[in-house]
Order: C-alpha cells, then sequence, then structure tokens
C-alpha cells in the first residue's frame, strides 16, 4: 500500500523520492520521443524517398464537379494560347465522353449567367465558338463582326 501511495505521489505531484521513479520516468519519456522522431522520419522518408505515390494518366472523368469546371477554363486558357482546336477537343472528350458540347455550353452559359470573370467567359466562348456551338446568352461575347460593305 505504500508503495502504491509513493507512485501515486510521484507520478501526480512530482516529488521525487530517492530519484529512482524520477529517473524511469525521465528514460522512459526519452524513449518514447525518440520513437515518436525516428517513426516520423522512418514514414517521411518512405513515403517521400523510397516509395512515392506517382498517379499518371488519371481520368479526368471521376472529377468532382469543382475540378471539372477548372479543368474546362484550363482547357479553354489553354486554347486561347495555343489555337489548337483538336487538342482542345480532345481534352474536352476526355473530360465527358458522353456529351462534351453539351457540358461545354452549358457550363459556359452558366458561367455567363454567374457573371464570372469577362476574360475567362471570352476564353470559353470562343473555344465554344470555335466548336460551331451557340447560346443567345453567349452572342454579346463573340467578337463583333466586321462589315466593310454595308448597304444601307
Amino acid at each position: 500500500m505504500g508503495l502504491l501511495i509513493r507512485w501515486w505521489v510521484t507520478f501526480f505531484y512530482g516529488v521525487m523520492f530517492d530519484g529512482v521513479m524520477m529517473r524511469s520516468w525521465l528514460r522512459a519519456v526519452v524513449w518514447l520521443a525518440l520513437g515518436l522522431a525516428l517513426g516520423v522520419a522512418l514514414g517521411l522518408y518512405v513515403g517521400w524517398v523510397a516509395w512515392p505515390l506517382e498517379v499518371t494518366e488519371a481520368n479526368p472523368t471521376i472529377l468532382q464537379e469543382q475540378y471539372r469546371q477548372d479543368y474546362t477554363l484550363l482547357i479553354a486558357a489553354a486554347y486561347g494560347e495555343d489555337g489548337d482546336l483538336e487538342a482542345a477537343r480532345q481534352r474536352l472528350y476526355s473530360l465527358n465522353p458522353d456529351d462534351p458540347a453539351g457540358w461545354l455550353v452549358k457550363f459556359t452559359v452558366d458561367y455567363i449567367l454567374a457573371g464570372r470573370d469577362e476574360t475567362e467567359i471570352r476564353q470559353l466562348v470562343r473555344l465554344a465558338n470555335d466548336l460551331g456551338l451557340y447560346s443567345p446568352a453567349m452572342a454579346p461575347y463573340l467578337p463583333a463582326l466586321e462589315t466593310d460593305d454595308v448597304q444601307e
């Protein structure tokens, strides 16, 4: 009973009775900290150096809605930069193989109605227009037709 009380007092109040209990407590804490540090270091080494995760050829059709929208914006921005319509068509097809044209028109119209960034809207509308897609909501963002020979 006396040993239990002595342990209780030493553990909860930090009172050291001949130093034996405190040294074993300190030794346990040091070993625990050392083991924790070693485990974290080993885990980071294995995860980042030895066997890092490599994701290749991820399928865009499994993206969540927000990421699909972001990807569509990136497709339109890339098309605005390089003008490669076939690459943009393939990227849209990889995003939604069932109805890529429907997805682009729906997203573009929703983006216009939400009043988003005009530069991004113009990129989306240009891509849709060049793919032969049209919606009345896109009309204000289409480039104006140049008419030199206007008949009155």
